[in-house]
Parts: C-alpha cells; sequence; structure tokens
C-alpha cells in the first residue's frame, strides 16, 4: 500500500503519493520538478509587478533633506542624478557601486514609498514629475572633470547660506570635505588629506602594541605607506564619491556615505569605502 502524506501550502492540500516502483518515483520528481518551475514563474511575475510599482521618477525626503531617485528599468536605477545598477525582490533592492552592494528595504503604502537603509535611516517618497536637468550623469573615468558649474577646484571661501543638501554647489563641496580624514584602527592609522587646492596626500601607517611599559615595551610602527594625487567629489552633503586620481594617473572612486546613527546625523564622521573616517578642519 502507497504510503501518503498531506502537505497545507497557504490552505491548499497537495497530495504526495510515495511508492516503491520506479514509475512512481518517476512521477513524483516529475511532479516536483513542475512545481518548482511554477514557483519560479511565480517569483518572476512578482519581481516584474514590483518593478511596475517602483518605476518612476520619485522625490524623497530623509530627515528634511531633498533627494531623487528614478526607476529606469528592472535593472537600472538614477540617485540624485547618478546612475547605479540593481536587483529586485519583493520588499527590497540590492543597489551595485564601486564598494559592493548595499541592501534597501521598501514598502508601497498609499502612493508613499519607504524606504529604509542599513544604517536604520528612512527616506519618504512620492512621485513627482521629472525636470529636464535630471539625466543621470555616468561614472566618473579618466581625469576628475570640471563640474557644471565651474572648474575644480573652486575657490576655497565659505559658502554662505541657503545650502543645497543634494546639489550642493562645487564651493560648498570644496569647504566641506577639505581638511584631514582620520581613520583609526586598534594597530593602523590612515590620515587622508584634501587639500582645497585640490591635491590630496594619504598617509597610512601601520604598528604593534608591545609588552607592558614597566617590561620595557612601547608602540612601534612596523610600515608606513604615503600617496599623492588629485582628489574630487561628486555628490551631496549626504552621499557621493569621492574620486583619487594618483601620480600615476590611476583613477579610483570611493562611495561616501554620512554618519547617521539612532537618527542622529554626525556631519564630522562619514563612511568611506565602507571605513569610518572623522574629518579635521586644518585647512581653515
Amino acid at each position: 500500500m502507497p504510503i501518503r502524506n498531506r502537505l497545507t501550502l497557504k490552505g491548499k492540500h497537495v497530495v504526495l503519493t510515495f511508492g516503491h516502483s520506479a514509475f512512481k518515483q518517476q512521477s513524483l520528481v516529475l511532479c516536483l520538478t513542475v512545481s518548482i518551475v511554477a514557483l519560479l514563474l511565480i517569483s518572476s511575475a512578482a519581481w516584474a509587478d514590483e518593478f511596475t510599482r517602483l518605476k518612476g521618477f520619485w522625490e524623497c525626503k530623509e530627515e528634511g533633506a531633498q533627494a531623487t531617485l528614478e526607476f529606469t528599468s528592472n535593472q537600472n536605477l538614477i540617485y540624485n542624478g547618478t546612475a547605479y545598477t540593481y536587483q529586485l525582490a519583493p520588499g527590497v533592492f540590492q543597489v551595485q557601486d564601486e564598494t559592493g552592494v548595499a541592501n534597501y528595504f521598501y514598502t508601497i503604502e498609499d502612493g508613499i514609498l519607504l524606504i529604509m537603509s542599513m544604517d536604520g535611516s528612512v527616506s519618504q517618497c512620492r512621485k513627482g514629475k521629472k525636470p529636464n536637468n535630471a539625466a543621470a550623469s555616468k561614472k566618473p573615468s579618466g581625469a576628475p572633470s570640471p563640474s557644471a558649474d565651474g572648474p575644480w577646484p573652486p575657490p576655497y571661501v565659505k559658502p554662505q547660506p541657503p545650502f543645497d543638501e543634494v546639489n550642493p554647489s562645487p564651493e560648498l563641496l570644496l569647504y566641506k570635505f577639505a581638511g584631514r580624514w582620520d581613520h583609526v584602527t586598534s594597530n593602523t592609522l590612515t590620515n587622508l588629506y584634501l587639500k582645497p587646492d585640490g591635491s590630496y596626500e594619504e598617509a597610512y601607517e601601520s604598528g604593534y602594541s608591545g609588552t607592558l611599559a614597566n617590561q620595557g615595551g612601547s608602540w612601534g610602527a612596523t610600515g608606513a605607506e604615503q600617496e599623492r594625487g588629485a582628489w574630487k567629489v561628486v555628490g551631496g552633503l549626504r552621499s557621493g564619491r569621492l574620486i583619487l586620481r594618483d601620480q600615476s594617473g590611476n583613477e579610483t572612486a570611493y562611495q561616501y556615505q554620512v554618519h547617521i546613527q539612532n537618527g542622529e546625523v554626525y556631519w564630522g564622521e562619514y563612511f568611506i569605502n565602507n571605513r569610518l573616517y572623522s574629518v579635521k578642519y586644518i585647512y581653515r
């Protein structure tokens, strides 16, 4: 007598019959295969439906700051004028940038798109009309290029309010980011000097902690590295890209994001390439 097991899935009953014959086993495998394919098709349809809900231009607010977000296809989006690739699944989209993949959880209620970042910050978005100047800017290649508002670096002067966090002027970006940026771990120290003239120096030291002082031990440097070149920032005050070009002409773009913890913004601290840096404004 064949053994019958009943599986309940969302109120529907599926009866699986297990027998000893090869025919029954093959039938079971075939049924399971068809079921898996059906689930995959349902998932694909669900993802397509999710993109239909997200597609278009959104105007967002995060703790009073303005931002724009546009889903142009099921693999491409534009955030604050910068193009990114992403993968979509129900309730979450994964954005690919220079530093890796970032998860953003979302829900749509009454026409409002709520997006929660990994740091706990929440953006509230509504559908809006795309302005003519909201086209995506391509990711940079080659040397840092002049901005649309003038050459880089602009004059190093204290900017006057009002300030636009989403689309700041080159003068505001330079004044905000020119300084000494420090990243410290238990045995390393990185100093990144972003100078007002558009040049940079990066000093990296590694060390070790010796034995106790009464045993004759002390902290000692075991290695030091230094780089020089040109720098530029592209983006807003909360997030964007720091572009470094070394003396050999090699260019690297790092994603930056202001440090937000428990809803509080720490404007003197930024994650650069997923590392937390604090700034000292030594040039002011």
